[in-house]
């Protein structure tokens, strides 16, 4: 996701404020050992004048790289599903630890699909049925107690179910990097 030129701002002049604490301080402690007696006053004005063209050239360096990237913006949608893998992490707890211990493989993913099911009762028709209707519903697939099925609205469990799928993907990738490690330790 891009930094707009606010945030760009706001970290820029943060991380600025905390490197005038830090030279504040270095010229208060090295410039004596170097034999430059300086006032405190003079200490103080001259990290002054440094921050704010640090602030300048923090922010400009910031924005030139914003620009420099290629990068194609995410639809609020796919905002919507990032924010959700991370709420599940940060707010629910699923760390990719718990992931890699507590779930078989592809039961997130059916998770996922649950919720992009749905919990509305669809028919489908099934080909192999010669044309007939299979009820189908998101419970149906669920991989764990239903008392942890919670559908929500349309949007909701599409988001969810994407962000589920995502943490499904990321669960593969690891096991997938334990295995070429395993792998290149036993060669």
């Amino acid at each position: 996701m891009k930094q707009s030129s606010f945030m760009s701002f706001i970290e820029s002049t943060i991380n600025i404020l905390v490197g005038f604490g830090i030279a504040c301080a270095a010229q208060a402690i090295f410039l004596p050992m170097l034999g430059v007696p300086i006032p405190w006053s003079a200490n103080f004005a001259f990290a002054a004048i440094m921050t704010v063209i640090s602030i300048g050239r923090s922010f400009l360096l910031r924005r030139v790289f914003e620009a420099l990237h290629i990068r194609r913006p995410l639809s609020p949608f796919m905002q919507a599903v990032v924010a959700e893998r991370f709420r599940q992490v940060e707010v629910e707890g699923w760390t990719a630890a718990h992931d890699d211990s507590a779930h078989g493989w592809r039961d997130l993913a059916r998770a996922g699909a649950a919720y992009l099911i749905g919990p509305d009762r669809y028919t489908v028709t099934d080909y192999e049925a010669d044309e007939e209707t299979v009820p189908v519903s998101g419970r149906l697939i669920w991989p764990w107690a239903l008392d942890w099925w919670k559908p929500h609205d349309f949007r909701r469990d599409l988001v969810r179910g994407c962000a589920l799928g995502i943490a499904e993907g990321e669960k593969f990738d690891r096991a997938r990097k334990g295995k070429r490690r395993v792998e290149k330790v036993a060669a």
